[in-house]
């Protein structure tokens, strides 16, 4: 979409994360379409005016405080400069490619939206991979590394969060205009404006999204002493719940239930895979049960209506399955499904070599078949996952059961149903139609697991 914003960043000290910021959006922002809008807040350290004073680019424009005004009233200054839409910027980040595109296409894609707040390692509920935790970046990964890996197993849902997180806040020039600024007397100094001016939208029939395709690195907890944060923190917090008592409460409640943690899971699962080592698929009738599998290795399995895979890498043993939703068909590569699914395992898997294990019914061109998948890798675009085909939470445990992965019991989780023996049953029993099952096996995790648990508690009870 092609609109242009203003990008808002307040400043007050911390010159050299200013300095990498700056450079981070000059790099990875079209600033002949958009503009960068620097309010200096009277910073004590006279370096980081010098430094603003140097930089001359067209698409900057420099404000700068007569006196110390606080956090809020900076925004408030930058918002008013503008009539177009803004994106808030703490000084402490460091932005990716593509980043102003993809958070305006995640605004403009409901009507309804009133702001956009993109994955961070430290963004409170947009944090990932741990959910309102300060995540250090990956060992031996940039915050480029980062923003790619979460873009390539985006499930781009834009799914719909309590309040924005001002770290990085999008928001429409429609809503500024009907709502107002940030309420910068009550919010002098930050924490808690943001959730104040959020609540006030929300008022107004507004919603506020997660934009799930891109990674903006925060360095977090820089502004203030961790007493001086706590303070403001609880006074604040006061002042929410006397204006907005129940929408706070629907905060908290969106913190304790985590609605959008297979975003999360996701992007862990991807993390599993991010140095990209090469491994090996070894096509099986059943898998071995007395023999530990290595680490980069990965067995699949052809049972009726699926295929599934057993693995481990780096030390953590995956299951999966993925739904043919009918009985497969030979020679394995006759069916076009069967062969998308290998074929997206090779990619997901950096799978590298193809072994077969003696008398395995998978037709023996297969090997060959996918021998060829593995040299055409490299020459197109390298995928990963695909997340809509692979990653809607076909989770297997070790013992066949789907699962929910969750941090107490690791990649695995809650165990829900027995879908193997549930298909195979209601199959058996001619208790629904082919069609039927294909539409619940592919349904997303919850509905999935839902829609089989209530399948089978009749035939459980006979």
């Amino acid at each position: 979409m092609s609109k242009s914003i203003d990008i808002i960043v307040p400043v007050y000290n911390g010159l050299e994360e200013l300095k990498q910021c700056v450079n981070s959006i000059l790099e990875n922002t079209d600033l002949t379409s958009h503009r960068l809008l620097i309010v200096d807040d009277k910073s004590p350290d006279k370096n980081v005016l010098a430094y603003l004073e140097t930089i001359h680019h067209p698409g900057i424009v420099l404000l700068k405080n007569e006196v110390n005004l606080g956090f809020s009233a900076s925004v408030n200054k930058g918002m008013e400069y503008s009539h177009r839409d803004v994106i808030l910027l703490n000084s402490d980040t460091l932005v990716t490619k593509g980043w102003v595109e993809k958070i305006i296409e995640c605004a403009y894609s409901s009507r309804s939206i009133a702001s956009v707040t993109p994955l961070s390692n430290a963004a409170t509920l947009c944090s990932v991979p741990e959910f309102l935790k300060d995540n250090p970046l990956p060992q031996g990964m940039s915050a480029q590394d980062m923003a790619d890996l979460v873009e390539r197993c985006s499930l781009r849902r834009y799914p719909k969060i309590s309040v924005a997180v001002g770290f990085c806040m999008f928001i429409k020039r429609e809503v500024i205009e009907k709502i107002g600024l940030f309420d910068a007397e009550a919010f002098e100094k930050g924490y808690g404006e943001e959730n104040d001016f959020c609540y006030r939208a929300e008022k107004e029939g507004y919603i506020h999204v997660m934009c799930d395709d891109t990674f903006i690195y925060h360095k977090g907890t820089a502004s203030f002493a961790t007493e001086e944060k706590r303070k403001l923190i609880e006074e604040h917090e006061k002042i929410l719940i006397e204006r907005h008592e129940a929408y706070v409460r629907a905060n908290v409640q969106y913190c304790q239930k985590n609605p959008n943690e297979d975003l999360q899971k996701n992007i862990k699962l991807h993390l599993l895979f991010a140095d990209k080592k090469e491994n090996t698929l070894i096509l099986c009738e059943k898998f071995p049960k007395e023999i530990e599998i290595s680490d980069g290795e990965f067995y699949a399995v052809r049972k009726n209506y699926s295929i599934c895979v057993e693995g481990k890498i780096k030390g953590v043993r995956l299951n999966f399955v993925f739904a043919l939703g009918y009985a497969g068909v030979n020679p394995a590569f006759a069916d076009e499904k069967e062969e998308k699914i290998l074929n997206h395992l090779i990619q997901a898997f950096y799978i590298n070599e193809v072994k077969e294990q003696e008398n395995h019914f998978f037709a023996r061109e297969t090997k060959q078949v996918l021998a060829g998948k593995i040299q055409d890798k490299g020459k197109g675009k390298d995928e990963g996952f695909d997340a809509k085909t692979i990653l809607r939470g076909y989770m297997l445990g070790s013992n066949g059961k789907i699962a929910v992965m969750d941090e107490q019991d690791g990649i695995y989780g809650k165990r829900i149903v027995e879908l193997e023996n549930a298909y195979e049953t209601l199959v058996r029993e001619d208790k629904y139609k082919g069609e039927e099952l294909y539409n619940i096996y592919h349904s997303k995790r919850f509905r999935l697991a839902c829609a089989l648990e209530k399948l089978i508690k009749p035939l459980k009870r006979s």
